[in-house]
This record gives structure tokens, sequence and C-alpha cells, in this order.
């Protein structure tokens, strides 16, 4: 058998010495972030470091140019540290991404390479399948046999392939194919056949034994029994770190063996470990295990998981972003409180996934940036500087013509509206000059006219208009100023014909005041009459009861008498005769009475209207006005309650004339009947002295209208007075309002 020096032995993982590794990677504290690292506090301060030097000089364009390099400085720094921390952490992510690209084009050579083999045999044992052998033979390049004449082309397309693949790929160091016992031909039982980078110099090839030394190892026994792509963990050969990627051959189903190729992870030389600006900075590539497969810093760290070297927590977060599967950045800290910024990219390992790895410290990350910050600032401070001084000097003539236009501004904030500006540029300041000009002028005129408005106001007259076209917020004082002339005039003008209504008025209420002391005149002539008649009546009803009862003690007595009674009888009947004509006249002057309390009560009614009219004025004679109403309510009511009593004594002086009458045929009639006369005369007896009763009822009443008449009388003096000044103060009022120069509708 011949010496493979570079297939696997029997794999044992790589002893990693626990204190070397723990002094570069494992973390006391973990402060790890799945999310880009930036520098931007760093930059910012260094940013106002440097533009805190800038001098503040008394001079405003110095001053405005300081403030304005601090804005600058400012926003510079934020806009380039952050974009600087992004080209940074883009950089490392390329270099990781670069990486990456050139481990996973070293896994597509080997994938590739037994693709290929893998379509070859597929179509041979598809052949053989289909036709078997020929029968031919030919010596066999590896073995001291006889091969088929297929087989044999096999076997030198696959030392073809397997050299080819050496030869061209630094990083791979061996090829080789190994077969299922009795799989390859039947001349041999365990067919193998692999080719290092010696071999492939020398042309030569090499087997590796029976299936009992290859058949239980990793590198076989994982892709022959998944049927699947597989890797190993990394392992030392003849002083190399290597890894063997394994590829099943499959046809129907069924395995029939395994193309090995040995990757040599030391020539992984072309990736880029180092740069210069980062000198901490070093590079991993991890399988989908977790485990290193390649360090940049040391080769102890190969074949160590990463989990023994961080803490769960810290490695919980890098496995949450690896479970994402796209690229990602952590930051840990070391042992001494250093941070280190790791930036993952994703390789496509056939059906794995692996990672490759940039990491540097983040101070030499910050010092970059903070480098670079302090270049841009520096020029960018000098920038500033020169166009601050030219801007300052440039500004300085334009500005120069504002200062006459500041002075205007300043005049017309204290109220000065006489000013102008001379344009003496044609361009946005002589313009700027030209409109403050314009406004001054606009404003004086408004401002004038407005006074002249006030003034007029002030003198009386209201007959007044704008003679300035007012515009924007000046329209709203037009507008308001307008309204108050109106306003006033109108009011006035009602003010006016108020006074002249209640200056008519107070006239006709006059007349009605003296109107009512006629009235009152006459009602206490009536009642005088009334009065006389009623004593006349009582005198007469008086002598009625005296005859009634003188008739009826001599009826009693002697009742020959009786002509002579009936004589008497007819007396009484005159007399009640002038009792009811006398009581005709009362009910007569009463009805007169109650007109005169109707009209006096109207004119109560109508004064009262006037005076309301009047307002303030005429409230006093309002007063007056209800008082004659109430007088000439109560007028009325003594008035039909004299009426009544009247009625009454007017039925009982008929009741009396009618028993009169009756009694004066009875006498005439029958002597036998003077039992029944007496009783008649005692009844008129009676009836007299019901009357007498009334008759004093009717005398207090009429005395009682008597003092109303007197009081509607006073109050009818009253009421004139009041009109009478009524008058005057309309007359007043008028000619205060006819002062006032009014507008015309």
């Amino acid at each position: 058998m011949m010496k493979r020096s570079c297939v696997p032995p029997p794999m044992e993982p790589f002893a990693s010495n626990a204190s070397t590794l723990n002094t570069r990677r494992l973390p006391s504290t973990s402060t790890s972030s799945l999310s880009h690292q930036t520098c931007m506090p760093t930059g910012v301060a260094a940013l106002w470091a440097i533009s805190s030097f800038v001098p503040t000089v008394p001079s405003p364009s110095f001053k405005y140019g300081a403030t304005l390099i601090h804005a600058v400085f400012s926003i510079s720094a934020t806009i380039a540290g952050k974009s600087l921390s992004n080209t940074v952490s883009g950089e490392f992510e390329g270099i990781a991404t670069e990486n990456g690209l050139k481990v996973q084009a070293v896994i597509d050579t080997a994938a590739n390479t037994a693709d290929t083999i893998q379509s070859y045999l597929l179509d041979k044992y598809a052949d053989y399948e289909a036709n078997g052998y020929s029968g031919d033979v030919e010596k066999s390049s590896v073995y001291d046999i006889d091969l088929q004449e297929m087989n044999k082309q096999i076997e030198t397309f696959l030392l073809s392939i397997a050299s080819s693949t050496v030869k061209n790929n630094d990083q791979i160091d061996g090829v080789g194919v190994f077969f299922e016992p009795d799989a390859f031909d039947p001349a041999i039982k365990d067919y193998t056949v692999y080719v290092n980078t010696d071999d492939a110099a020398k042309g030569t090839a090499q087997s590796y034994g029976a299936y009992s030394s290859y058949g239980s190892q990793d590198y076989y026994k994982n892709a022959a029994t998944s049927q699947k792509a597989s890797f190993t963990d990394p392992y030392e050969d003849q002083g190399s770190k290597m890894f063997s990627a394994s590829f099943p051959i499959v046809y129907n189903g069924k395995t029939q063996g395994v193309i090995l190729v040995d990757i040599n992870i030391e020539k992984f030389s072309n990736l880029r470990t180092t740069d210069s600006k980062y000198p901490n900075m070093y590079v991993d590539i991890v399988n989908d295990q977790s485990m290193i497969i390649y360090d940049s810093e040391s080769s102890d760290y190969i074949g160590t998981r990463l989990d023994s070297l961080i803490s769960s927590k810290e490695y919980a977060k890098i496995q949450s972003g690896i479970d994402k599967g796209d690229r990602f950045s952590v930051s840990t800290k070391k042992d001494d409180g250093s941070s280190i910024v790791r930036y993952y990219t994703p390789i496509d390992a056939v059906d794995e996934t692996w990672w490759a790895t940039s990491a540097l410290s983040k101070a030499d990350l910050s010092k970059s940036t903070v480098q670079l910050v302090l270049l841009m600032i520096l020029c960018t401070l000098i920038t500033l500087i020169v166009i601050i001084i030219i801007c300052t000097r440039l500004l300085r003539n334009y500005i120069h013509p504002l200062n006459d236009v500041v002075a205007v501004a300043d005049k017309l904030a204290m109220g000065d509206f006489s000013v102008s500006v001379e344009a003496v540029y044609h361009d946005e300041i002589g313009n700027l000059a030209d409109t403050f000009s314009q406004m001054a002028t606009r404003l004086r005129l408004i401002v004038t006219d407005i006074t002249r408005g006030l003034a007029e106001m002030a003198s009386g007259n209201f007959n007044i208009a704008p003679e300035v076209e007012n515009v924007g917020d000046f329209k709203a004082i037009e507008t308001a100023l307008t309204t108050v002339i109106t306003d006033l005039s109108n009011t006035l003008r009602e003010i006016n014909e108020t006074a002249e209504t209640v200056a008519e008025n107070s006239g006709q209420i006059s007349e009605g005041a003296q109107a009512l002391t006629e009235g009152a005149t006459d009602q206490a002539s009536s009642i005088e009459e009334l009065q006389s008649i009623i004593t006349n009546v009582s005198e007469q009803v008086q002598k009625n009861a005296e005859y009634a009862n003188d008739a009826n003690e001599k009826a009693k007595v002697v009742g020959t008498e009786i002509t002579s009674s009936n004589d008497q009888m007819q007396k009484v009947v005159v007399a009640m005769e002038t009792i009811s004509e006398s009581s005709q006249q009362i009910s007569g002057i009463i009805s007169t009475i109650n007109d005169i309390a109707s009209q006096t009560n109207l004119l109560a009614l109508n004064a009262s209207i006037e005076a309301a009219r009047a307002g303030e004025a005429g409230k006093g004679f309002a007063v007056v006005a209800t008082q004659v109403g109430t007088l000439a309510a109560q007028s009325a009511e003594a008035a039909k309650n004299s009426g009544e009593l009247i009625l009454e004594a007017m039925r009982a002086v008929d009741e009396g004339k009618a028993i009169v009458d009756e009694t004066a045929r009875m006498l005439l009639e029958s002597v036998s009947k003077t039992d029944a006369l007496v009783e008649n005369i005692g009844e008129i007896s009676a009836a007299s002295d019901k009357q007498a009763q009334a008759l004093d009822q009717i005398s207090e009443a009429t005395s009682q209208i008597a003092a109303v008449i007197q009081e509607n009388t006073a109050m009818a003096e009253e009421s004139s007075a009041s009109s009478e000044e009524l008058a005057a103060q309309a007359e007043k009022l008028k000619d205060l309002v006819g002062v006032f120069k009014l507008l015309e509708n």
C-alpha cells in the first residue's frame, strides 16, 4: 500500500490552549449588538475641540462667520462621521465578503470537481447497465491488475481530473475517489485512487488500501450514509492544518463511493488578513457548527468552537445573527476592557452556511475615523475662513446702503411717516429702499386721512367720506370708522325724530289734561246738583214716612177719615212720582259720570303711552297718568254703585206708588178694608224707611264721587304741567341734536 501523505487519518479534534484563547477572545462582560458600529461621538468631539479655537471678534461679520463655522463644523462632523463610520463598516464588511468569496471559491472548486466526476461516473454506470463490459482489459495505472476497458477509461479520467485540480488550486492538497467494496471492477474488491500535490507534480497516483481502512472514517462514512456533501472538522496531517470535503457517488439510490477533496487551511494566504491602517485586524472562517476553520492571528484557534471562547449570552447574540442568514456585525469586549468589532458575511458551502469574519479593535476604527474627520475639518476650516473673508469684504459694500433703510424703519417704528429713502442701487437693495419709501408715503396719507376724519367728527360733522384708498389691514380701519359714522348718524337722527314725537305727544297730553280738568269741573257741578236733588228726595221720603205713620195711626183710630186719607194718598202718589223723576235724573247724572270716567281713563292711557315714548323725560308724567287712570277707575266704580242704589230706590218708589194706588182704590171701594189699608200703610212706611236708607247711601256715594272729581282735577293740572315740562325738554334735545351735521341717507 502506498503512503498517503495528505489523506486524513482517523481524525481527532485539535487540542486548544484554553489559556491562550481566553487572552484574545474570552470577554469578561458582553456589550455586543447586531448593528453597525459608529464612531460619531469621537468625531464630533474632535470637531468641537478644533472649532472652539475659532476666534470670536467684536466685528459682526466675524461673529456671524464664527457662528457659521461652528454650525458648518457640527453639520460636517455629523455627516462626515456617519459617512466615514458607514464607509469603515462597509470596508470591513467588504473584507469579510471578499474573504468569504475566496473561501467559497475553493469550496466551489471542490464541489465542481466532485460534480464533474459524479456526472462522468453516472454516465458510465448507465452505459454499463445498458451494454455491459466489452471483454477487453487494460493494465491499471494504480494497481497491478487488469481492468475492464471501461473502468480503465474511468481510472484515466479520475487521475486526470484529480491531478488537474491539485495543480491548479494551491488550497487543494489532494483529490481522491473511494468506492464501496466490489463497486468498481470485478478484478479488485476495494478500489481507491488519490492524487496529492507531489503525485500531481510527478504524474503518479496512490491508493488508500482496503475498505476497512477508510469505510469507518468520518470523511467517508458521513457522506456515504447521508448521501449529502459533508465537511470534516479541521485536522493536522504531516504538520499541516486541513479539512476534507466529501461528496457521495449515488446511482439508482445506492451509494457507490465517495469523492474526497482535501483543502489545506494554511494555504488560505490569499485571504486579506492585514491592513496598515488597522494593525490589529484579523479574519476568521467559521463553519456551520461555529467551529473555527481558519484564523489569521493564530493557528491555535483552528478546530475550536466559538461558543467555547465567549460567554453564552454573547454567543446567543451572535447566533441570532447567524440564524438570520445575512451579514451582520457584533461588538464584544475583551478581558482588558477593549472592544472588538466583528463583521460576518455568509459563505455558501454546498449544503451548509459558513461564515467569513473580519475583526478589528474599535480603538483602531475610531482612530482612523478621527484622523479622517480631522483632515476634513482642517480642509473645511481653511475653506470657510477664505470664504468668510471674501464674503465679508464683498457684503460690506452691499450692506452699507441698508443703513439708510434701517434708519427709515426706525423712524417708521417711532411714528414718523414723513421720511423717505433714495434708491441708489438698481438691485434688490434699491428695490427694498423704494418699497420703504412707498410704505412711508402710503402710511402718511392714510394717517392724515384718518386724522382729518376724526377731527370732522369731533366738530360734529358726520357727513364725511375717506379721501384715500385704504388697502390691506388699513381697510379694516376704514370700514370700522365708516360703521361708527353711520351708526352715530342714525342714532342722532332717531333721537331727533323721537324728540319731535315727544313734543307732539306732550301737546296732546296737555290738551287731554285740560279736557280732563273741564270734565272734572262739569262732574263737580253735576254732583252738586245731584246732592241737592237727593236732599230734596230725602226730605220728601221723610215726609212720606211721617205721613205713612200718621195715616196708620189715624186709620186705626178713625175709619171715617178714609176720604181724607185718600187725599193724602194722592199727595203721596204725587210725592212718589216726584221721587221717581228725581231718581231718573240722578241715573242720568251717574251715566254722565261714567262717560266722564271712561274718557278720563282713556286720556290716562294715552298719557301713559306718550310718557313711555318720551323715555326718561316722561317717567314723572307716567306716574301722574297712572294715578289719573286709577282715580277714573274709582269714579266709574262709585258711579256704578250709585246707579245700582238709585235703581233700587226707584224700584222701591215704584212699589210704594203701586201700593199707594192700590190703597186708594181699596179705600174708595170699601171701608171694610181699613185693616188691610192699615197694613198697606205699614208697608209704605217700611218702604219709606228703605228709601231713606238708600238715599243716605246715595248721598254718601255722591260725596265720594265729589272727592274723586276733586283729585282728578288736581291730577289733570299736574299732568298739564308735566306735559309742558316734557315739551320743553324735547325742544332742548332737538336743539342739541341740531348741532350735528348728520350723514345724508
